[in-house]
């Protein structure tokens, strides 16, 4: 049986290895040997010599109060290597060109460099006409599509307050640009809502969308923005390119590590559970 072109050979047992430790992180009472036989279809031998190799790695270990095996603590070593080595503004910077190839748009990773300030450090332009951007060019709380997100990471008093004290010395960019504190605030919630704020020219004369980026502790670290001209990025566009630079952002933020906003919700409604019912 030959493989497709393209289509990357790999080891078997590596392959029945990595299906094991997938099956019982799904587990979270553990798998047995038969429930690992049954499920993922292997011999008994072929489950057994795994899974004794997995136990002397540390990356299985067997629940002395019965026969579950459960995740091992080697595997928390591994774990915490490979958390040092994926950067998360690294990984937005790859991602920059894929987007901007694929959207036709031009795409930019930028740096915190402190609260409500940000850098642009890596621009990627589509192949056909496009915004350009230098490197370097800095972004804060009032400032666009990147300004709301900046202000929708703040507790939402503390957002409301850096608004309304700075109520009159909010930059007109443009005449389009949101002054108006009650206005501002409303879309600031809306980014809250929906993962990204957006720019309809209100910092320069074209669209942008951005997207903030959270690495494995949930702190910022990095800002993706897609911009273009009014008819490249058009109001009816917005909220797609919004949920592709959220997906691509939440898929940085998982291979680091760290947990999605679903996730983070499903953890926040699983202990709001659990302290109701301990109240019981």
């Amino acid at each position: 049986m030959t493989r497709a072109a393209g289509e990357r050979y790999r080891v078997p047992a590596v392959m029945a290895a990595a299906s094991i430790l997938e099956a019982i992180a799904r587990a979270p009472e553990g798998l047995t040997h038969t429930e690992l036989v049954r499920e993922l279809e292997l011999s008994k031998s072929s489950a057994h010599n795994l899974l004794t190799t997995l136990e002397s790695l540390g990356w299985v270990r067997r629940d002395p109060r019965g026969r579950a095996y459960r995740l091992g603590g080697g595997l928390v070593r591994l774990g915490a290597f490979a958390v040092r080595q994926v950067d998360a503004l690294a990984l937005a910077i790859e991602r920059t060109h894929e987007v901007a190839g694929e959207h036709h748009l031009t795409v930019i990773a930028a740096q915190p460099l402190g609260r409500g300030d940000v850098e642009t450090v890596q621009v990627a332009y589509p192949d056909d006409t496009h915004v350009g951007i230098s490197l370097g060019v800095r972004y804060s709380w009032f400032d666009g599509a990147v300004g709301k997100v900046l202000l929708s990471l703040e507790p939402s008093d503390e957002a409301e307050s850096l608004v309304r004290e700075r109520a009159r010395q909010i930059p007109a960019h443009t005449d389009r640009t949101l002054t108006d504190p009650d206005a501002l605030l409303a879309d600031i919630e809306h980014v809250r809502s929906v993962g990204y704020g957006a720019s309809i020219g209100e910092y320069r004369h074209n669209n942008a969308v951005a997207v903030p980026v959270h690495d494995a502790d949930g702190t910022l670290a990095a800002v993706l923005i897609a911009i273009g001209f009014p008819d490249q990025l058009t109001r009816d566009a917005i909220p797609s390119i919004g949920h592709t630079l959220r997906d691509v952002s939440e898929a940085i933020t998982a291979e680091c590590g760290g947990r999605t906003a679903e996730q983070q919700l499903q953890a926040q409604n699983a202990a709001a559970t659990a302290a109701e019912e301990a109240r019981r």
